[in-house]
């Protein structure tokens, strides 16, 4: 899992996708929601590869009921990630008391979290190469 922390959401995604290009083949395929900001980010530092979108689920705030309507939800391993990221992290609650102070601050608690998810929750799975917003 690769994560970037700005100030500016431009800035996170130049350094995200550019931060990518030595570890992804240059005929990737990205899948993502169907957000319009994607696709010139992915072009400008990918432009060999293949940008899918999917119709996205509206999230239930309780269960499972994206599935439920859904079915097959094929970037469901992302938006997962996503919550167990905000259930893991305090400081990512959408309303809570814990917030981030600094921004390195903010960095060296994903990158702890990055590697027990890595390491400890996923040893067994292939990564994903889906991304986008949950």
């Amino acid at each position: 899992m690769g994560f970037q922390v700005s100030r500016m959401p431009a800035k996170g995604w130049n350094k995200l996708l550019r931060g990518l290009q030595p570890y992804v083949r240059s005929d990737v395929v990205f899948r993502s929601d169907e957000n319009p900001h994607y696709p010139p980010y992915v072009r400008k530092f990918h432009p060999h590869a293949v940008h899918e979108t999917v119709k996205g689920g509206r999230g239930a705030s309780t269960g499972q009921g994206e599935l439920k309507k859904l079915r097959f939800d094929p970037i469901f391993s992302l938006n997962h990630t996503c919550a167990m990221l905000r259930a893991n992290l305090n400081r990512l609650f959408r309303k809570t008391w814990c917030t981030t102070k600094t921004i390195q601050g903010l960095i060296d608690h994903l990158s702890i979290y990055v590697v027990y998810h890595n390491q400890v929750l996923t040893r067994d799975h292939a990564p994903s190469a889906v991304f986008g917003a949950s």
